[in-house]
């Protein structure tokens, strides 16, 4: 499908709109049975934990029935939970609670954890802990420049990378110079770029400096691109294909297809549609793809990375 065709297809998606059209209904049959990890779920239910940053349409529980009724009926046929800013002190009962989930969906093959890095080395007995829960295959923790120059936070870098976890970087485009040389000190851990670095795309800003640091980014081998949260980037009320389409094209131009997975960022995504709605964005895209380019960036990647 040329570039024309997919603006045209994805364009309605702007409104919001939740019933199952176009791509998911009309994909390629090939796009139908390739089988898609979706590398950034979170789920929560506040009667076990707290969330202070929940509100508006995101401040209720959001359990598993609920994702698989939202996701039908898209071919997921794996997931990562992605920790969902309970409090600090909460990670691992975090953690205890998703293995219980997981029991009732069994799509749920690994998890990126919460974990206080910037303990260092003394949190290495908290680090076993959490590693002996065995469904955590990788490490979010936020960051600042103050802390991506901290030496503990460092050190507990390094010692997540012992135990051969990932890290799942979220920073914003103003980080991205500080955490570029902080991810060229660990060449041998692998990090993933969360949400393309969170570029403004509704209003455009620093579009230059995201695209010229994700280029650096692109350039280095331990570094994966997590293409999740564009459409709630965007205008919530008003986002169509042209606005996403620049940032994709980069995004593929600069990791290729070997360093790209998907993440459908639910139910956050519900700020600006359906996930539906952001699984035939990212459907329609794909269809220029090559079928073997595609396994990679719907399974294959993900699953290289989290190790599920």
């Amino acid at each position: 499908m040329n570039r024309r065709d997919f603006v045209a297809k994805v364009s309605v998606l702007g409104a919001g709109i939740s019933a199952l059209s176009g791509t998911v209904a009309n994909a390629k049959a090939s796009n139908r049975t390739i089988p898609i990890v979706d590398t950034h779920l979170h789920l929560w239910d506040r009667s076990v934990m707290e969330y202070p940053w929940l509100s508006g349409m995101l401040d209720r529980d959001f359990l598993p029935g609920d994702f698989a009724e939202a996701s039908k009926p898209t071919p997921v046929a794996k997931m990562v939970f992605v920790e969902c800013g309970r409090l600090p002190e909460q990670y691992l009962r975090e953690v205890d609670w998703v293995i219980s989930q997981a029991k009732q969906e069994p799509r749920i093959k690994g998890m990126v954890a919460y974990f206080p890095l910037e303990k260092g080395l003394v949190a290495k007995g908290e680090m076993e802990q959490l590693v002996g829960r065995g469904i955590v295959k990788g490490i979010r923790r936020g960051v600042s420049e103050q802390l991506l120059a901290s030496t503990d936070f460092l050190k507990g870098v390094e010692l997540m990378g012992s135990y051969g976890l990932s890290y799942d970087l979220n920073i914003t485009p103003s980080l991205m110079e500080p955490a570029l040389n902080f991810v060229r000190r660990f060449p041998q851990q692998t990090f993933v770029l969360n949400h393309i670095a969170n570029p403004d795309i509704k209003g455009r800003a620093q579009f230059d400096h995201w695209r010229r640091f994700l280029s650096d980014f692109g350039e280095l081998a331990h570094v994966v691109c997590k293409v999740s949260g564009l459409i709630t980037k965007a205008d919530p009320n008003r986002w169509d294909a042209s606005d996403l389409e620049p940032y994709l094209d980069h995004v593929f131009a600069v990791f290729g297809t070997d360093k790209v997975v998907f993440g459908g960022d639910w139910p956050v995504v519900l700020r600006a549609g359906s996930y539906r709605s952001w699984m035939e964005v990212f459907l329609g895209y794909t269809e220029q793809l090559s079928v073997e380019e595609r396994k990679k960036v719907y399974h294959l990647n993900a699953e290289r990375v989290y190790r599920i």
